[in-house]
């Protein structure tokens, strides 16, 4: 069950002692308006005849079942479903901040609304319920009661009148905090503490769903959610933590300022901010179109091409285009040295063939490339050749070498090529004198010194190899006396 410390108790016993367990007056209207927008669904009977179950409003549509349509009476967009329809319900997370003494405990209601249509006409009926109490940041001290399910499955709530005892948590995984904030009473208990310059209360007015917990986290390291919040950008506002910037807004946004405007006026995401760095263009309709592919791959395309001319690629395509094989493809093409100004190279119709063929190509011109580059580091490195009776050792002298290497020793030293051509380790064969064509030792040098030796599958050299690498590694690479 899980034992609950006596101060712990007593905080629970105080908001349950206050009248109606502490529940505002107007909470009820909160939960309806959550309801309303959100839990309810549009009814198709035959030949696309509807019924709005919010408002009743009756009209017609084109659109199929599980698609979603707007009610051109209460305006709001639910999912289509048949007439036939017997059960449905929707459940959401309400949080309430409360107070007890200096400490902000966080309460988690279970909104919950059932479709009835036998006893009713097209409706839900709504319930909310307490089921859990979280000391804020102390995920740890959670408290659940009579409401929560005891088994070790998922977590189900009894929508019953009477909330039993309190018990502490005790599941291996919490309790989500990020729901429905009721912002009525925030101000009023947030005055007293450090978050009375917060305007998370504004906050919870424009943005209704957000993890309050995380937000009040931010508030702690950074003025940025005040900051956010009085300039009306209240979504970048739960989400200030990605926004690394200060000083000038520039700096912060990464945009000009001349975007405030836009960005206010659309109440713009961190993911549409990505877009609007990359577009750079006041334009809510490419930015949205734009959403739906990866910005890791939007800004490998725009070192080679305008994202305007992305988009219009994308759309001959009806959207249904591979970004990471396309900024490959672009990859290749411009290392080719295949003009991308010209529509002919720059927007293949067969995507995936043009690729593969590119790629072959630049695998090859790759390859020269890294060979020559290594055949220089080779020569470079020879002054560090050395002998003994016993054995020789010298720098990898081109590619293929590398790759034999590789074979002989069933290692990945050929992996190694890009990083040996730029200068980033040197590479180095030790061979028996008598017979220089086998494998004997694989050695990586960075900074003159060894930092790996690996023979064939890679083990470890033998003491009289580790001596004569030793010796090697004083007498040439550091010049030691």
């Amino acid at each position: 069950m899980g034992y609950i410390k006596i101060k712990h108790r007593e905080m629970l016993e105080e908001i349950d002692s206050k009248y109606n367990y502490n529940i505002p007056e107007d909470w009820n209207v909160f939960v309806n308006e959550i309801a309303s927008k959100h839990h309810n669904l549009i009814i198709k009977q035959a030949k696309g005849k509807c019924i709005c179950t919010n408002c009743k409003h009756e009209f017609t549509t084109n659109k199929k079942v599980k698609e979603y349509e707007k009610c051109p009476n209460c305006k709001n967009t639910y999912m289509i479903k048949r007439n036939n329809l017997k059960n449905y319900f929707f459940e959401n997370i309400a949080v309430m901040v409360d107070k007890v003494d200096s400490q902000l405990i966080l309460r988690l209601f279970e909104i919950k609304s059932n479709y009835d249509n036998k006893n009713s006409y097209y409706s839900f009926k709504v319930s909310s319920v307490e089921y859990a109490r979280m000391l804020l940041f102390h995920d740890e001290y959670t408290f659940v009661n009579d409401r929560v399910s005891r088994g070790t499955g998922p977590i189900y709530i009894y929508h019953c009148s009477n909330p039993g005892n309190w018990r502490k948590y005790t599941r291996y995984y919490g309790l989500t905090s990020k729901g429905y904030v009721y912002a009525n009473n925030l101000k009023e208990i947030l005055e007293d503490t450090e978050y009375k310059y917060s305007m998370v209360w504004d906050l919870a007015k424009h943005i209704k769903f957000f993890d309050i917990q995380e937000v009040l986290s931010d508030v702690i390291y950074s003025n940025k959610v005040e900051m956010l919040t009085k300039a009306k950008l209240y979504n970048l506002a739960i989400e200030s933590r990605k926004i690394y910037g200060n000083g000038k807004f520039e700096n912060i946004f990464g945009v000009s300022k001349t975007f405030y405007p836009f960005m206010k006026k659309n109440n713009i995401t961190i993911k549409q901010l990505d877009r609007l760095k990359i577009l750079k263009e006041a334009d809510i309709k490419k930015i949205r179109y734009l959403e739906q592919y990866s910005f890791d791959a939007l800004e490998k395309i725009c070192k080679y091409i305008s994202i305007n001319r992305f988009i219009k690629y994308a759309k001959m395509h009806r959207s249904k285009i591979d970004t990471r094989m396309y900024g490959d493809y672009l990859k290749f093409a411009s290392s080719l040295g295949f003009d991308l100004k010209d529509n002919m190279y720059a927007f293949p119709k067969d995507l995936k063939k043009k690729h593969d063929e590119y790629m072959e190509q630049y695998k090859i011109k790759n390859q020269e490339i890294i060979n020559n580059a290594i055949l220089k580091r080779g020569k470079v490195l020879s002054i560090n050749a050395y002998k003994s009776k016993k054995f020789i050792i010298t720098p990898a002298s081109s590619l293929d070498a590398l790759i034999d290497e590789s074979k002989q020793q069933h290692n990945c030293v050929r992996t190694y090529a890009e990083d040996y051509a730029d200068g980033e380790c040197d590479i180095y064969f030790m061979r028996d004198i008598k017979n220089r064509k086998q494998s004997l030792v694989t050695v990586e040098v960075q900074d003159n010194e060894i930092v790996q030796s690996r023979t064939k599958y890679n083990n470890n050299p033998s003491k009289q190899q580790l001596k004569f690498l030793q010796r090697w590694e004083q007498k040439v690479l550091k010049g030691a006396a």
